[in-house]
């Protein structure tokens, strides 16, 4: 007996191809062909790619423009700063006793004149120093490398005017150097203390000028000690001269005063001369008085007609030369 076949159901659902994620939301009456599916799915890939190369550009640019302007903004403080410092030099006390210096103060005149004319320039000169650009990176860039030159000229400025001041110091220390040598020559032998001459000797080799200055007091004050006893100790040896030259023995001289004066003399008298001091008018030489001689009796004249046989004397009286008068 044949076995009993089993019926065949009729109800059985073919195998059905698997399906693509392209093919899912298409219509099942809509396939697209095998061959269009790798297709697809590289555009999207393409699409992909490209929002991600966008998006990574703009974040790149993004990055440029932030470090641009941070280094821009760093650039604009270096300037700011540098032109404060430069402002202050110029106000500072260094400066202001640099370009008082007077022209005799200095070995070399010139320096004074170079650092006026260059600290003038520096002051009349304002420069507004401009801030960076909000946007742009090649404008932002641009801003940085002049803000970057900007604060280089400000600080070789001060360079330069602290460089012309240091010469105008150096100018006047030479010549504090000169004169102060010029002292230590001339002094040589006219002080009363030669250790005044060493110490001065060793602040000009130093060339502090505090210590040169000092130095060149101490020598003047000993020069003006030591011609002040010089001076003083000619005069104790001019009068003590002067008091034994008064103090010498008389050999007998009799001269006075000067040979101009009035003189003395004798006067004529009876019986012979008599000697009279007559008034001297501006002193002179004095004769010492000589003795009066004694009068000689007159012998008797000749003839007369005394009782005697003899001539007799008329008396007459009146003084020798005047005219005759009986008595």
């Amino acid at each position: 007996m044949n076995e009993k076949e089993e019926p065949m159901n009729m109800n059985v659902t073919p195998p059905v191809e698997p399906v693509t994620e392209f093919e899912v939301h298409l219509p099942p009456d809509r396939k697209h062909p095998k061959w269009l599916v790798p297709l697809i799915a590289g555009g999207t890939a393409v699409v992909v790619l490209a929002a991600v190369g966008t998006g990574g550009y703009l974040y790149w640019n993004h990055n440029q423009l932030t470090a641009a302007s941070e280094e821009c903004a760093t650039s604009y403080d270096k300037a700011v700063k540098a032109q404060k410092k430069l402002t202050e030099y110029l106000e500072s006390d260094a400066v202001k006793t640099a370009i008082t210096v007077k022209d005799s103060e200095v070995k070399d005149a010139k320096t004074v004149a170079v650092l006026t004319s260059t600290v003038k320039a520096a002051s009349t000169t304002k420069t507004d120093i401009p801030e960076c650009p909000a946007d742009g990176l090649k404008g932002i860039r641009a801003a940085a490398a002049q803000l970057d030159k900007t604060a280089d000229v400000y600080a070789k400025t001060v360079n330069e005017i602290r460089g012309k001041a240091d010469a105008v110091n150096a100018s006047k220390t030479d010549k504090i150097v000169a004169d102060a040598t010029k002292v230590l020559n001339d002094s040589k032998g006219r002080v009363e203390d030669d250790k005044v001459r060493t110490a001065l000797e060793n602040a000009i080799e130093s060339k502090d000028g505090k210590a040169i200055s000092d130095a060149v007091k101490a020598v003047n004050d000993s020069v003006r000690a030591k011609s002040d006893a010089d001076a003083k100790a000619r005069a104790e040896k001019e009068e003590q001269a002067a008091e034994s030259t008064a103090q010498a023995p008389d050999n007998g001289s009799s001269y006075t005063g000067d040979t101009t004066g009035g003189y003395t003399g004798y006067t004529q008298s009876q019986g012979g001369y008599t000697y009279t001091p007559q008034q001297s008018t501006g002193g002179g030489y004095t004769p010492a008085p000589q003795p009066q001689p004694a009068p000689q009796p007159q012998p008797p004249q000749g003839g007369g007609n005394g009782g005697d046989g003899g001539w007799v004397e008329d008396k007459f009286c009146g003084v020798l030369g005047s005219d005759p008068h009986p008595c």
